[in-house]
């Protein structure tokens, strides 16, 4: 009988399950995080727009107002050739001199090889000149460009001075502003509508 009960307590019990009846759960994995490189730095400043140094340089230019994809990618490409770097270069590892060098291509595209179709502000109204702007740059100007319609009183200009869109579309449903107004009727006082009949009847 001895043996017997010393069996049945050396018996393994079944599956994974241990004394107090549940399975013991898996250690959770903790998520490492990337390790920086020293010689990046963690912000720069391109264009008065903060970008992560772990950025790509291709992809860093995105940021900047005024200059879309197929601009960035010139651009990049243009400075990778100049500065003898790669496209894909994290922009914290560029100095600040390699950086004002890219401000100056996004800048003055004309004096890189950049053709002028690719420029946003062809045909300067006040210099005629090709330009092309960013940032501060831009929004001033677009500013000065709505002021001058509005002044001149054209047909873009009446639409920007009471807040319609300007560039054909329908305004009958959309892009009206303000609450739904309905038709309010006016509730007569009862001891005036006996008044009125007997005016009548003299």
């Amino acid at each position: 009988m001895l043996a017997g009960k010393e069996k049945s307590e050396k018996t393994p019990l079944k599956g994974s399950e241990t004394a107090s009846g549940k399975a013991p759960s898996a250690p959770k994995q903790v998520q490492k995080e990337k390790p920086v490189a020293e010689d990046i730095r963690g912000i720069v400043r391109i264009a008065g727009k903060d970008v992560k140094g772990n950025v790509p340089m291709r992809k860093a230019l995105y940021h900047v107002k005024g200059v879309g994809k197929r601009y960035a990618d010139v651009c990049a490409t243009i400075a990778a050739s100049k500065l003898n770097i790669e496209e894909n270069i994290p922009v914290g590892k560029l100095s600040d001199a390699q950086l004002d060098e890219i401000e100056s291509i996004l800048s003055n595209p004309l004096n890189n090889g950049l053709p002028v179709y690719m420029l946003n502000k062809r045909h300067e109204f006040t210099t005629g000149k090709n330009v092309h702007l960013i940032s501060n740059d831009l929004d001033y100007s677009v500013k000065q460009d709505i002021d001058r319609e509005m002044k001149t009183r054209t047909w873009r200009g009446i639409s920007h001075m009471y807040r319609k869109k300007v560039r054909g579309q329908r305004t009958r449903t959309s892009g009206r502003s303000g609450g739904s107004v309905g038709v309010v009727k006016k509730k007569l006082a009862p001891g005036s509508a006996p008044a009125k009949k007997e005016e009548a009847k003299k």
